[in-house]
Formats: structure tokens, C-alpha cells, sequence
């Protein structure tokens, strides 16, 4: 048996070899053929024979392949003459830009719906961006604490070293003070006592010279000069001509008549000891008259002056406090009016549109000139057209963008960016005129209070100890204080039934442990 199969497998192995051999060799008459008809084309005839020819030999090829033959054939891949190249468009490569995934948007607005787009969440992520959370919250209080307590160390050291600086400083400044002191009063002193002595010196000296010269003039006049005499009297020769002409020049000249007359009644004046005296007593009366009436006359300028200075100073404090009144009246008035143009200016709110965008301007809180409030990006023109809008008028506009802005992130993904939705309707929170529109959008914070709650419930209940669900616990009943649907209230109320039968249910499993673990202690 064993020499049959043998026998039998060898002559299956060389049949199936024949059969091979066979299919080569056909595909490689084949391959001839097909050469020998693709030299034939060089000219027309030759080719049409070569065609018929090859049509022939491939039907003939086609009736003797077998499906296996076939199989095992290897056909070339087709290769053209010439490689098609599209002509390349300079221009077009140079202005070439990729387009946005998000138009129609700032650039802060599309990186966010961008990072939304290609953001990724499951339960792991969520659970591992949680404890990521507390543990960089954790880090946070635990680096707070640690910079306050280093920060009170630091103050304290610093006061203290402060309160030592100033009491050393108040110390040193002390003691320079009562140098100074010291040093001044020393100065003052010998300046007194040189300022007393040189005034003594200076009196003595004006006492002894006024007492030599009142002793000069007392013996002045007794002196006696004895005259002077030529040796020989000189007599001038006598001119005749000159007599016979002769006429006497004047005794002054050069000046008028009246000033002449008053040095000619001087120098014609006889003087002696008798009318010395006389003129002497003369003046000093004259003189104390002239001082009596200077100081009477002074006195009687002085309680002028004063009266007037009073009466003076009166008139200028009551004009001056008339003056101060007016501007002070004046700047409050002008003050209001410009307080009043201000605030109706700011009150005013003007819509324009620029590059198909909507913007509001509101006016400066000035009484002239106006800026830019903010740019509402695919809101339309309101269907009436004012030169002023009002409040009223403007804020429902910016009120309605942020509210669509807040619907199109939670209508873009299945888990919606909660922290962008609250940012939005927070912004409109701002811009809410009415109760309608305020209570608009606390029913929609809730509602993502109450969302983020009912997730935290739901993961803290999902973890399954009694402990997880006491905070599950704490979630629901934070979520049944909200204000929402009473659908929701409902689904409340059961999910806090149903983790109550949870506890009460694993409790109940846990005393019967106790027990069995208990018994064998006894």
C-alpha cells in the first residue's frame, strides 16, 4: 500500500509538472507571436496581415489556455509612450490657501468651535481630566498657602526690620537734632556777644568823636589869624584908553537874574559871632518846628493809611468773597452741564455695518465723540433705521447674539462645551432689559447646573460604596434646589429613591458579613 501511494503521488507530481511546461510553453509562443506582429507594423499591409495573424493565434491561444494556464500566466503592466503631466498654474500656486474649517467667525470664536470639532471624550478621559483637576486644585491651595505663609513671614520680617530702621533712624536724627541745637545756640550766643560788643566799640567811638568835634567848634571861633602883607603893595599901571572905556563886569554870570541877585546878597553879607549865634538858634527852632510838623503830619498819614488800609481790606474781602462765590457758582454750573452732556451723550447708541458686519457704537462718557461698544458677526440690520438708538433698543440685539452663540455650541457635538455655553449666557445675563429675558437665561444656566450635577451624581453612583453614594446623595439634592421643568424634578426625586434602596440594600448585606466574620471570634 505504502509503494502504490507512492507511485501514485509521483505520477500526480509529474502530470502536474507536464501540464506546466505546457502552459509556458504556450504563453511563450504566444509572447513570439505578439512580438513578431508588432515588428510586422512598420509598414500598412504588413500590418493588417499581422493583425489578422495575431487575431488567429490569440483565438487559437484562447481555445488551448486552460483556466490553470491562465492563472498562472504573468501579464506586463501597461506602460504609456509619454506620461501625462497637467500644466502647472503659477499664479494659482501663489495665492493658494488652504480653506478655514470655520468661517464666518473671529479667530478666538473658531479656535474654540475648531478645538470643540476635534476634541475627544469618553468616560476614561472624563474621569482622568477629573482627577487631574482635584489633584492640580489640590496643588494650587497647597502652593497658595505655601507662597501666604511665606509672603507673612516675609512682611513680618520686613516690618520688623523696618520698625528697627525708623527707630534707629529716629534715634540718629534725635541726637543730630540736639547737636544742631546745641551747635546753634552756641553760634547765636558769640554772635550776640560780638554783635554787643562791636555796637559798644561803635558807640564809644561816635561818643568821642561827636565830643572832640563840639570841642573844635566852641574854640573855633576865638582863635585869632593874623592877616597877611605883602613886603611891597604891587600897583598896576594905570590905562588911560582903558579908564576912558572902563566898565565893571558883573559879579556873576551865566545865571538868571534872581539867582544872581540871591549869590550876590551872599557874598555882600557881613557875619559875626553875634548873628552866628542868632542864625544858629534860628535853625535849631526852625528845625524842631519842622520835625514837631513832620511828626504830626506823619502821625495823621499813618492813622490815614490805617483807616484807609482797613476800610481797604474790608471792601477787598467782600469783593473777593463775591468773586468766589460767582466762580465757585459758576464751576458747579458748568460742572452739571457737562456731567448732564455726558451722560446723555453716553446714552446714545448708533448701528453701522462694515464689511457685511453689525457693529454698535455707544457714546463716550464725554459731551462729544463716540467708540466702538462691540461687532455682532452674522446678525442683520434691524428692518427700521435710526440716526440714535437707545438702550432698550440695542441691548435686545447683543442679548439674542449670545444667546444664539450659546444654542449653536450646544447643538454642535453631544457633549457640548458647558464652560463657553455659560460664558455666553453670562454675557447675556449683561444685556438682559427685562425679567422675561433675565429668567430666559437663569432657566438655561440651571439647566446646566442641573445637567453637570445629575453627570457627577450619575459617576459618583456608578463607582458603587456606600460612601460614592452619600456624594451621589449630596448632587441630587443639590440638583432638586434648581428651578427647572417638573419632568426633571421627578427624575430627581427617583434617582434619590433609587440610591436610597441602593445603601439600604448594601448595609443590609454588610450585617450578616459582620456577623459570620464575628462568630468564630466567640
Amino acid at each position: 500500500m505504502g509503494k502504490k501511494s507512492l507511485i501514485k503521488s509521483t505520477a500526480k507530481k509529474k502530470t502536474k509538472s507536464a501540464k506546466k511546461d505546457e502552459v509556458k510553453k504556450t504563453a511563450k509562443k504566444a509572447k513570439v507571436t505578439a512580438k513578431a506582429a508588432a515588428k510586422a507594423g512598420t509598414t500598412a499591409k504588413t500590418t493588417a496581415a499581422a493583425k489578422t495573424r495575431s487575431k488567429k493565434t490569440v483565438a487559437t491561444a484562447k481555445k488551448n489556455v486552460s483556466l490553470k494556464d491562465l492563472i498562472l500566466n504573468k501579464f506586463e503592466a501597461w506602460k504609456p509612450a509619454k506620461i501625462f503631466r497637467a500644466a502647472v498654474d503659477e499664479e494659482y500656486l501663489k495665492n493658494f490657501a488652504s480653506p478655514p474649517i470655520v468661517s464666518g467667525l473671529s479667530d478666538e470664536e473658531a479656535k474654540k468651535i475648531k478645538k470643540l470639532l476635534l476634541k475627544k471624550r469618553d468616560m476614561t478621559t472624563i474621569k482622568t481630566e477629573i482627577k487631574k483637576e482635584t489633584a492640580e486644585k489640590a496643588a494650587a491651595e497647597k502652593a497658595a498657602a505655601e507662597k501666604a505663609a511665606a509672603e507673612k513671614a516675609a512682611a513680618e520680617k520686613a516690618a520688623a526690620e523696618k520698625a528697627a530702621a525708623e527707630k534707629a533712624a529716629a534715634e540718629k536724627a534725635a541726637a543730630e537734632k540736639a547737636a544742631a541745637e546745641k551747635a546753634a545756640a552756641e553760634k547765636a550766643a558769640a554772635e550776640k556777644a560780638a554783635a554787643e560788643k562791636a555796637a559798644a566799640e561803635k558807640a564809644a567811638a561816635e561818643k568821642a568823636a561827636a565830643e572832640k568835634k563840639k570841642a573844635y567848634l566852641k574854640t573855633l571861633p576865638l582863635k585869632k589869624f593874623e592877616a597877611w602883607k605883602p613886603a611891597k603893595i604891587f600897583r598896576a599901571a594905570v590905562d588911560e584908553e582903558y579908564l576912558k572905556n572902563f566898565a565893571s563886569p558883573p559879579i556873576v554870570s551865566g545865571l538868571s537874574d534872581e539867582e544872581a541877585k540871591k549869590i550876590k546878597k551872599l557874598l555882600l553879607k557881613k557875619r559875626d559871632m553875634a548873628t552866628i549865634r542868632a542864625e544858629i538858634k534860628k535853625e535849631a527852632a526852625e528845625r524842631k518846628a519842622a520835625e514837631k510838623a513832620a511828626a504830626e503830619k506823619a502821625a495823621v498819614e499813618r492813622e490815614t493809611a490805617k483807616k484807609s488800609a482797613a476800610e481797604r481790606e474790608v471792601a477787598e474781602k467782600a469783593t473777593m468773597k463775591k468773586v468766589i462765590i460767582g466762580l465757585a457758582s459758576g464751576f458747579i454750573i458748568l460742572v452739571a452741564l457737562i456731567f448732564s452732556a455726558s451722560s446723555s451723550n453716553n446714552s446714545k447708541y448708533y448701528i453701522k455695518e462694515k464689511t457685511g458686519i453689525l457693529e454698535i457704537w455707544q457714546g463716550r462718557y464725554a459731551p462729544l465723540g463716540e467708540e466702538r461698544m462691540m461687532t455682532l458677526p452674522g446678525v442683520p440690520l434691524p428692518e427700521q433705521i435710526n440716526a440714535v438708538y437707545s438702550e432698550s433698543e440695542v441691548f435686545p440685539l447683543i442679548f439674542n447674539y449670545y444667546i444664539d452663540k450659546a444654542d449653536a455650541i450646544s447643538d454642535m457635538s453631544d457633549t457640548p462645551d458647558y464652560v463657553a455655553i455659560k460664558s455666553y449666557l453670562n454675557e447675556a445675563l449683561l444685556f438682559a432689559t427685562t425679567g422675561d429675558l433675565r429668567k430666559k437665561v437663569y432657566s438655561r444656566l440651571n439647566n446646566i447646573k442641573f445637567n453637570d450635577l445629575m453627570y457627577k451624581a450619575g459617576v459618583s453612583e456608578s463607582r458603587g460604596a456606600i460612601s460614592d453614594l452619600d456624594e451621589a446623595m449630596r448632587y441630587l439634592n443639590k440638583a432638586s434646589l434648581l428651578k427647572v421643568d417638573a419632568g426633571k424634578s421627578d427624575v430627581v426625586k427617583q434617582k434619590i429613591e433609587s440610591i436610597k434602596e441602593q445603601k439600604a440594600e448594601m448595609i443590609e448585606a454588610q450585617v450578616p458579613e459582620e456577623a459570620t466574620v464575628s462568630a468564630p471570634a466567640e
